[in-house]
């Protein structure tokens, strides 16, 4: 009697134990859900460092509200009493448009206005007092980068092409509103650098349920805008976390008892699908 006692007793201490352990690691994964990883210093890449901007070729300058062109962008050109010559041209991947008289024109890196006096310079051999209009037909060279965290804790990625002027709430509306599991008061808006970059945290809620419009910021090409999980979110999936291994050996369990007994339950009249 004794004997069972103490086995019963020597279960629930280990029983305790395993909560115990269980507990320690989901604190664990709590606590170093905020932790950094290795950072990516200037220095640290060599040759391969990015020097400038976010690490596009065509990056947008950072005090320049006209968008600078792309590959993938298309322009219209109009030239003044020249419809032969006028047309939509979309940026080649090296950065060029094709026209009569001077061939190859880069335009990659410059906005329409530029372009504009570029191409005016170019044909002004050819055409006496040239007169030039430019403007972008669409752009898909400019995206945001959204990051945010699944149910399971994977970190998924949307890019959402930038057309022009777009704010924060814009890019919500875009996207379908706020994801159910990120925290729309700690919402992260990183404007990349590869020595100084900025990072402004913004109260999304807050804007919208009292109207506190100063968040609502002008986005930039290639910004990168993370939504972190809610303490919830994050608990949630601390604990799944945790017992994932439990749960997947109950599953092969099962797998076995399913085998051992012909089917568990084969021919019963159940679909079992795949």
């Amino acid at each position: 009697m004794s004997g069972t006692k103490e086995g019963q007793a020597l279960r629930g201490t280990a029983v305790m134990t395993d909560s115990y352990r269980k507990i320690a690691v989901l604190a664990i994964f709590l606590l170093s859900a905020c932790s950094n990883g290795p950072n990516s210093k200037f220095e640290d890449f060599g040759d391969r460092v990015n020097t400038r901007d976010f690490g596009h070729k065509y990056a947008q300058p950072e005090n320049a509200d006209e968008l600078v062109m792309g590959p993938g962008d298309t322009i219209n050109i109009q030239i003044a009493n020249n419809p032969a010559l006028s047309g939509t041209q979309p940026v080649g991947v090296s950065g060029g448009i094709t026209m009569p008289f001077v061939d190859t024109v880069k335009v990659a890196g410059l906005t329409p206005a530029q372009i504009r006096d570029k191409i005016e310079i170019l044909l002004s051999p050819y055409i006496r007092d040239v007169t030039v209009q430019v403007v972008p037909i669409s752009i898909i060279s400019k995206r945001v980068y959204i990051f945010a965290r699944d149910a399971d804790g994977a970190l998924q990625i949307q890019t959402l092409p930038m057309a022009g002027d777009m704010t924060l709430l814009d890019m919500f509306a875009a996207i379908g509103g706020v994801p159910i599991l990120a925290d729309d008061c700690h919402v992260k808006v990183i404007r990349g650098d590869p020595l100084h970059p900025k990072t402004l945290n913004i109260n999304v809620r807050d804007m919208v349920l009292n109207g506190y419009t100063g968040g609502n910021i002008q986005m930039r090409p290639d910004d990168i805008v993370f939504l972190p999980p809610t303490f919830w979110a994050r608990l949630a999936m601390g604990v799944r976390e945790v017992f994932r291994p439990v749960t997947e050996l109950s599953r092969s369990l099962s797998g076995i008892v399913n085998l051992a007994t012909g089917g568990g339950g084969r021919g019963r009249g159940r679909s079992r699908g795949f």
